[in-house]
């Protein structure tokens, strides 16, 4: 039996924004302090993660209203389709680097490529939403709004961070590189060699 403790909802969808955000800021590290320019495939998990960020915030930034069940429902249902997204992502780059001798892209990370991870995460963001929905009540406190503006200014910064270097990688060209070497906006306009 689930102890009788009426906050789940804020809580797990601010579990989910912050692991989210420090999956991404740990991207973004790997990117701009190791030079491992994520691919295509690294590229749209980072959306999907993005896009799987829309529901915690859905529910961080709702207000007490009568309608406050159904759409944190729904605010969890949209995590739980970018997260399938997401995996489906993930799954396919890992199968593209499953067999040997195929070392896989990119340094591990704890025995794991960075895709791994994203598939993991995006497990544990599936079933830390079915948990939201079934742990939903009517009478769920918010976060206090300190964390839940901090928690959203967060979001939205790595947000726009993916935005402004996935464009220097990709440059005017209408997609990313396969295999991207370097940061095509910077060479296109004379910036680097």
């Amino acid at each position: 039996m689930m102890p009788r403790f009426t906050h789940w909802t804020p809580f797990v969808a601010g579990g989910q924004l912050l692991v989210v955000c420090l999956v991404l800021l740990g991207s973004l590290s790997y990117q701009f302090l190791l030079g491992e320019l994520p691919c295509p495939l690294c590229v749209l998990q980072r959306i999907t993660f993005l896009l799987a960020c829309l529901g915690p915030i859905g529910i961080l930034r709702q207000s007490a209203n009568s309608n406050r069940l159904a759409a944190d429902a729904r605010n969890f249902a949209f995590t739980i389709l970018a997260s399938l997204l997401g995996l489906a992502i993930s799954t396919r780059q890992i199968f593209l680097h499953i067999v040997p001798p195929d070392a896989g892209y990119g340094p591990p990370v704890i025995g794991f490529h960075l895709y791994t991870w994203a598939a993991i995460v995006f497990l544990s963001l599936f079933a830390s939403s079915a948990i939201g929905i079934l742990t939903l009540q009517a009478d769920s406190k918010p976060l206090p709004t300190i964390i839940n503006r901090g928690l959203i200014g967060v979001a939205l910064s790595i947000a726009v961070g993916i935005a402004f270097a996935t464009f220097a990688m990709e440059g005017f060209h209408f997609l990313l590189p396969d295999d991207p070497a370097r940061y095509e906006l910077f060479q296109q306009l004379g910036l680097t060699k």
